[in-house]
């Protein structure tokens, strides 16, 4: 077989140099939006977690005093994402408990461990203290201040950023939703990516959850369905005599009532 010609293999090399980089660009674009609905499942993961979380945490406080974890909702709500962003990915695992769950994790690249601890303190305590700024703000009526003072422009300028932030976040999320890399602007600032912490493992979408959902709530239909059909009084005392005669126990009677005659109510008798 003869050897190729060389201006052949020269066209052939130089082809390849020019396509392979728009072939591996190509290639993590497509992974990466792949991921996108594992990255949006993870975070309302990570929501619901959030919210089971307050509930027993609330019903405390309101033994404490009634209206104590409404008054300070906010507050738990930030002391426990706090907590779980420690836990998971302050603590050197890259991600969360439902990112990890959905197979994700933060890919590790230069000043990893400063961007986490940046990206913690803006995406919990900022919200934390814009909102409390702003209450304060409506509280002591910056709102309706006169239209020159300082405090009517400060207001302005407030509602100013706020706007342009819902822009940007709406902005972010659409392009989020065209290549799947970063679902916040905090993630897109600091250059945090989620990427497969397996990438063998293909994901794969669980019904198990909604599962036992269903069955719960058909259970529960049921039951509320045959309540009001079963005599309380007559159930019990259904259960308590075959109680006892698969134990085996005895039936005590008193011996009065057991010696009264046949035309006597023995219910009569005892009231």
């Amino acid at each position: 077989m003869s050897a190729p010609d060389p201006q052949w293999a020269n066209a052939w090399s130089s082809t390849v140099s020019r396509t392979e980089p728009r072939l591996t660009h190509t290639h993590a674009t497509v992974v990466s939006r792949n991921v996108r609905v594992s990255k949006l499942d993870a975070e309302l993961l990570d929501g619901e977690l959030t919210q089971m979380l307050r509930e027993p945490v609330s019903n405390a406080l309101s033994l404490v005093r009634p209206g104590l974890a409404e008054t300070y909702r906010l507050e738990i709500d930030t002391v426990i994402q706090a907590v779980l962003f420690w836990l998971s990915v302050g603590s050197h695992r890259r991600a969360t408990y439902a990112q990890g769950l959905q197979n994700l994790q933060y890919a590790r690249t230069g000043g990893f461990a400063r961007r986490v601890h940046l990206f913690g303190i803006l995406s919990i305590g900022g919200p934390y203290a814009w909102a409390r700024m702003v209450g304060s703000m409506s509280l002591a009526g910056w709102a309706d201040a006169p239209h020159t003072s300082i405090r009517a422009l400060v207001w302005r300028l407030v509602q100013r950023i706020e706007r342009i932030t819902k822009v940007a976040a709406l902005l972010n999320f659409a392009a989020f939703l065209a290549l799947g890399q970063y679902p916040s602007i905090v993630e897109r600032i600091l250059g945090l990516r989620l990427v497969h912490a397996r990438p063998q493992i293909l994901h794969s979408v669980s019904f198990e959850f909604l599962n036992r959902q269903l069955v719960w709530h058909a259970f529960t239909e049921f039951v509320m369905f045959a309540m009001p059909l079963v005599n309380p009084m007559k159930a019990r005392a259904w259960i308590v005599r075959n109680v006892r005669s698969v134990l085996r126990l005895p039936i005590s009677v008193d011996q009065s009532v057991k010696e009264l005659p046949e035309d006597v109510c023995a219910v009569c008798f005892v009231e």
